[in-house]
């Protein structure tokens, strides 16, 4: 398990700060089309149980789209994905953190708990 969840880095909350940086945006998009096996441009909740498959699938898919889907409406579409990892960056947590977990999703790691974010 990645040790993000109990790691927070010490960054202030200013707005340029809230952007992802191109790397780590084409990162996160990467790994947005991992969950996204049928090219919709949204991720449904049967698509990201399928990819945690045994690991946890169904605890790790309901923790994603608690934390994800902000207008609960079933699906993620990219734009909430993006929009989610610059609200993590904006609680503080650093590129290199973000960049570690998203390195952990791609690897079928569990998904974590981001202190502050919701």
């Amino acid at each position: 398990m990645s040790s993000l969840i109990i790691k927070q880095s010490r960054m202030g909350n200013k707005g340029s700060q809230t952007e992802l940086s191109p790397e780590l945006e084409k990162l996160a998009c990467e790994v947005f089309n991992l969950f996204d096996v049928d090219g919709s441009k949204t991720i449904e909740l049967s698509e990201t149980v399928a990819f945690w498959s045994k690991n946890f699938a169904k605890i790790n898919a309901q923790q994603m789209f608690s934390a994800v889907d902000s207008n609960n409406d079933g699906v993620i579409q990219e734009e909430e994905w993006l929009c989610f990892w610059k609200k993590v960056k904006s609680c503080g947590y650093s590129e290199d953190d973000i960049s570690e977990e998203l390195n952990a999703l791609k690897r079928g790691e569990s998904w974590v708990q981001f202190k502050g974010v919701r």
